[in-house]
Formats: C-alpha cells, structure tokens, sequence
C-alpha cells in the first residue's frame, strides 16, 4: 500500500523501552548479517483472517462461473487440497492451488489467469509495512550488515518484490523463498540452513528476527545462530483482554460470515496498530490502561453503525463520558480514518453485524482499570449504578493457527460437514454442555 497511516496516539513507555533494546540488538557490532521473516515481521495486512481479502474476489469470479459456491469458500477448499496433496513432501504454490480451483470452479483457463492476478494485485495493495520492523531493517542497513528476507507462503517471487517495493523495503542482499530451494513445506526452518549459506558468514554472526519462538528462535539458536522474537501482532492484541474472547463467545457461528467482516477488521487495525511495538497485557485492564485504545475499539465500532442508539442509559452515559476525553475520542477518529485509508467505502456494504458488542463488554464486563479511566467524567448518581461489581463474561478459546486434528474429529467432519444443519445443532449442543 502506498504511503503510510499515522496515529495520534504515541507509544506508551513499555513499548519505547522494548523498541530501544531491540534496536540495541541489530546495531550490536558481531553481526555481519541479519534476517528477517517477511510476513507479520516485516509486513502485515489490515485483515483478522487471509480469506478476507478474497471477499475482494467475489464480484470477479461471479462474472466468470454460475457455481452456487462462492469464490471464498472454493479458494479456501482448494488450498487445503493443495496444503494435503503437496504440504508433505513439496510446496503449496500459487500456481497449485489455482490448478485445483480451476477444475473445482469449472473456469476457463483465462478465467484462472484473471482470478489469480487479482489476488496478486491485492496482497500487493493491502499489504503494508509494520512500523517496528521497518525500523530494524532501516537500523541493520545502516550498520551495513547483510540483510536477507525469508518468505515461507505461496506468493512467487515477483510478488514478494513488489510487496518489499510497496513498502518501502529496498537495499537488501537476497530473497529467499523455500519452494525455490526445494524445502518441502513440511521443512518448517529449513530455510534457515539457505540464510546461513546466502549470508557467507558463520552462523554465529547472523541475527534473525522472527516471530515464532519455536521455528524462528529456537530454531536459529540450535543452528549457531543469534535470534530475536518479533511477536506477530494479533496473538499479542488476543492476549491483551477479554474483549475478542467475548465477541467469539456471542458470534459463535457467526463470527466468520460475511456480516461480521467490519468487526474483523476492526480487530485487524486494532491489532496492526496497537500492537505493533509489543506489549503486554496489564492485570486491571483489557485495553492495556490506555484511553486511546479504548475509544478506538469501542467508539470506533459504534462509528460503522447508521442511525445508532444506545440500548440503556448506562450506555449513553458511558458515550457521552468518553467523548469527554480528547484521548478516547483521537482512538475513535484514528478508527474511522484508518478504515477508510486502509479500505475505502468497501467494508460499509458488509453492515455493522456485532459493532455493539464492545460498547456492552464495557458496560457489564469491564475491569477496574478501565472503568477509573471513564469515572471521573461520569455523575455521581452514573457513578454508582456502573460502580457495582462486574460480571465475569463467558469467553470462548481464539486459536490463530490451525488445530491438527484425531481421526476422531476426521471422522466426525465426513459425516457431519462444516455448514450442514446436523453439524451446526450438534455443535450447538456441545458448546451448551460446556458453559454449564
């Protein structure tokens, strides 16, 4: 993405510390060279989940084919058949998992060809530049080391370029991508064994930076190597609070729609920005006792919605107290200014399913920290009803990677498939079950 969004709100002094020490370590002077990973690391993109830039793809596809399955949902089953049929023993490229989509969708081949440019146009237009990591590569040029960029997905290489060009990442040594190597994917940090050969220098003298502590750390140390963990932002924004546990837990079957894609890029932003330089969850807070991060993630969802009323008069209180405070209401202003620079008017035609549910997370479930920042502006009669003792919300479990499953759960999934009504019940009983 072209040009770079800029928030009012400054780090807090945790992140400036944990910035400086980091900083520290790339200009160490026993590093000839240092290596980062590419996605999450050095970019990002404004999305919860990747499927949600191919609601991008929907209009595309509908004038290519009359299939009853939309272009997410066909995408997504060929790449787990590409993921199954290549994962072991190959690579999961691109190319491959338009080969199956192709023979899934029944479109022609020039149809291939367009579908698979858009989505290269697309990743190369949203992907955007991660502030902390472009201020470690800017730091390693210029104490002159070596830099190579690792990128294990099944983006080719013309791509990777364009998206490192896109966001202002230029004057590295090399590239490495594993399917060019002929590092099965299986071969998780096979590559590092590539980065030590392309850097020419003894392992001991490259520094990679990641954001996996099993595959980028330990990893790197058992090869000689020195490491840096970079946290991926969303499990760090996950970890912060009880906020995203919450929605789950109310959107259990809905979450994952089409409805709920404002609410998810909500949480993308929220997590893209807030979380950029790590930082850690505080004990009496879900929004890190920041009052920015509380007008961004509750006013800013309530923003998307038309016509909004406020369903108690707790929570119009609680409105009109927030909008009291500049640094709550430049959350809220940097929402709707960053959704829109990141996204246009593109989210508006999906609704405002969920954009309450923050707004009454606050209401009923939120932690002390929190409320002392909203109390001072509240009446005292508003004081006391919203004093009483908080409910404890019912969260549901947020899993980022993908749960390896028993034969059991294998089974089950061939006689009930996902989005079947028998499934759906079966599901829905289950979870009863386990709230009681």
């Amino acid at each position: 993405m072209d040009g770079e969004f800029h928030p009012k709100r400054p780090l807090s002094a945790a992140q400036d510390e944990i910035l400086v020490k980091t900083l520290h370590e790339v200009e160490r002077n026993d590093h000839r060279a240092i290596s980062f990973k590419l996605w999450d690391t050095l970019v990002i993109t404004p999305f919860s989940r990747p499927e949600d830039m191919f609601l991008f793809m929907e209009e595309d596809f509908a004038l290519l084919t009359t299939s009853d399955k939309s272009f997410t949902q066909l995408r997504m089953e060929a790449q787990k058949a590409a993921e199954k049929k290549y994962g072991a023993k190959g690579n999961v490229t691109l190319e491959k998992i338009y080969n199956i989509f192709t023979k899934m969708s029944g479109i022609t081949p020039t149809g291939r060809e367009r579908l698979m440019t858009r989505e290269c146009d697309l990743i190369e237009h949203f992907a955007f530049p991660r502030k902390i990591g472009k201020l470690l590569f800017d730091k390693a040029k210029d104490c002159k080391n070596k830099i190579i960029v690792t990128s294990a997905s099944y983006y080719p290489r013309d791509v990777v370029v364009k998206v490192l060009c896109n966001c202002g990442y230029g004057g590295y040594d090399s590239v490495i991508i594993p399917s060019e190597q002929n590092i099965p994917d299986s071969a998780e940090t096979g590559y590092l064994d590539v980065v030590i050969k392309k850097s020419g220098v003894e392992a001991s003298n490259i520094l990679h930076i990641g954001g996996d502590f099993s595959k980028d750390v330990e990893a790197a140390i058992v090869r000689g190597m020195k490491a840096v963990m970079l946290q991926s932002v969303q499990p760090l924004m996950i970890k912060s609070g009880r906020l995203r546990g919450f929605i789950e837990e109310k959107l259990i079957f809905d979450i994952d729609s089409e409805k709920c894609m404002a609410l998810r890029s909500a949480f993308a932003l929220y997590a893209a920005y807030g979380f950029d330089v790590p930082q850690n969850k505080k004990p009496t807070s879900d929004f890190c006792l920041d009052e920015y991060m509380i007008g961004f993630m509750i006013l800013g969802p309530l923003s998307l919605i038309e016509d909004f009323e406020p369903e108690t008069e707790m929570q119009k209180s609680l409105i009109e107290a927030m909008e009291k405070n500049q640094k709550i209401t430049d959350g809220r202003d940097d929402f709707k200014d960053m959704l829109y620079f990141h996204f246009g008017d593109f989210i508006g035609k999906y609704g405002s399913e969920g954009c309450r549910l923050p707004l009454e997370f606050l209401e009923n479930h939120s932690y002390i920290g929190d409320r002392n920042i909203i109390f001072p502006l509240l009446s005292d009669k508003e004081k006391k009803n919203w004093g009483k003792a908080a409910s404890e919300p019912k969260l549901a479990t947020v899993r980022m990677e993908k749960v390896k499953k028993t034969p059991l759960q294998k089974l089950a999934d061939k006689l009930f498939p996902e989005g079947t009504n028998v499934r759906e019940m079966s599901e829905a009983v289950l979870h009863r079950k386990k709230r009681k």
